[in-house]
């Protein structure tokens, strides 16, 4: 079914084709992690460009406190591949979702957003009833009005749906 390519020139691989160049990887896995070593904010990458489980490993070995993904389903695959701690960087709405997430939190620390507080109850509501808790992030609406809170310094501006 694959076609062996190892010592193939790259224009005689059957494409679709990923094609890595290892060295670059490592080194730019290496930049990143030069850069916050000594930052107070922590590196936490986005898959969304490698989604491949080898790379994030990588990628925490040089420093990174864990990944960010956008889909339950993305979490999954790299919960179950030993990846500790994954930020689902996008709202989870809804009963099936939210028990997914719930069920999934068993495999490491996995936080996700919220922009709404009855979100933020039915996620704790469902966590609760097997006495696990999930960490959530308040996005906050920087201005782009795709979601998020509004921001402000009142208490009730945190839980106001932004416009759009």
């Amino acid at each position: 079914m694959f076609e062996e390519i190892t010592g193939k020139h790259k224009t005689e691989i059957d494409t679709p084709a990923l094609l890595l160049y290892m060295d670059a990887v490592e080194k730019n896995i290496a930049t990143m992690a030069g850069f916050f070593r000594d930052k107070p904010c922590k590196l936490r990458p986005h898959i969304k460009t490698h989604k491949l489980p080898l790379i994030a490993h990588k990628q925490i070995e040089a420093g990174a406190i864990g990944i960010t993904c956008a889909k339950l389903g993305e979490a999954k695959i790299f919960l179950e591949s030993g990846v500790k701690d994954v930020l689902i960087a996008n709202e989870i709405v809804g009963p099936a979702k939210i028990q997914r997430l719930v069920n999934l939190s068993g495999y490491g620390n996995l936080i996700c957003c919220v922009d709404h507080y009855e979100n933020a109850r039915d996620i704790s509501d469902a966590a609760g009833k097997i006495g696990r808790k999930i960490p959530v992030l308040v996005e906050v609406n920087v201005g782009i009005n795709r979601c998020g809170v509004m921001p402000g310094n009142r208490p009730w501006s945190w839980w106001r749906r932004s416009p759009g």
